[in-house]
């Protein structure tokens, strides 16, 4: 009966700790006291079913038990703001306890070891979803739509806004838009793949030269060509900016063809 009593404090301990954890990563708030709080919420759970009360009783009582966790684990001045914590501590709950439930459900009861393994990997599962999601929205908030008007083309693509291209031609003293070979293909389908890893003279080219950078550039040199406009937004239009060919895979990080230059964003 002690190891039971000792077992299920422990599950109770380790979940609570996982959900406050969960919920302080996707609210953006440190939990305090995370430890104690996750042992007073497992110990309380484990005393409920000692007495004799009812469904209703036994699920305002729940209820009561996060509403204090919640109270003691983050500052909350705002009903708004409390509110929003609350309902994220009971998704997580329900999530990581669901889980538990489901597997119990589908091949019966399973060692303490399995319990931790299973809530571990829906921890991380569920934190790398609110992850991912989150990168997403930044990216997201720093795209800009870019039409690219050279060589009798236009192309439209998506454009990231870096606020770490700062990088400046050293000929037209211009800020420098930084395009993938995708992009540049699409402008200037005539010029050999070799001919621009070779960094060969580029005649076909609009002001073709070659850029001495130490950024995410490929290489010491990126080719560096002027085309005719590009348009931000359907909004902006931008005369004559100078842009960059690149081959270190920005596209992949930023989802995006295009990386902006903050100077040409905002004019700076």
């Amino acid at each position: 009966m002690e190891i039971f009593v000792e077992q299920t404090l422990l599950i109770n301990f380790f979940q609570n700790a996982l959900i406050l954890n969960l919920t302080s990563f996707f609210v953006k708030e440190k939990a305090r006291f995370w430890f104690l709080i996750s042992l007073f919420a497992g110990a309380f759970s484990l005393v409920v079913p000692l007495f004799e009360l009812g469904s209703y009783a036994k699920i305002l009582l729940q209820i009561f038990l996060a509403v204090l966790v919640v109270c003691l684990s983050f500052k909350c001045h705002l009903l708004a703001k409390f509110s929003f914590i609350l309902v994220t501590f009971f998704i997580f709950t329900f999530i990581l306890g669901g889980a538990c439930f489901a597997l119990e459900e589908a091949v019966g009861s399973y060692p303490l070891f399995i319990v931790c393994l299973v809530s571990l990997a829906i921890f991380f599962l569920v934190k790398f979803v609110i992850f991912y999601h989150n990168r997403m929205l930044r990216i997201k908030s720093f795209t800009y739509s870019v039409k690219i008007k050279a060589n009798g083309k236009e192309v439209e693509e998506n454009g990231y806004l870096d606020s770490g291209n700062v990088l400046l031609d050293s000929v037209t003293k211009s800020p420098i838009i930084l395009v993938n070979y995708q992009v540049f293909k699409k402008l200037y389908q005539d010029v050999p793949l070799a001919s621009l890893l070779s960094k060969s003279k580029q005649d076909k080219i609009n002001c073709a030269h070659y850029v001495k950078i130490n950024s995410v550039g490929s290489g010491n040199k990126i080719l560096a060509f002027v085309a005719d406009e590009i348009v931000l937004n359907n909004e902006r239009t931008i005369k004559n900016p100078t842009l960059a060919l690149s081959f270190s895979g920005f596209e992949k990080s930023f989802k995006a063809n295009v990386l902006l230059n903050s100077q040409i964003v905002f004019g700076g």
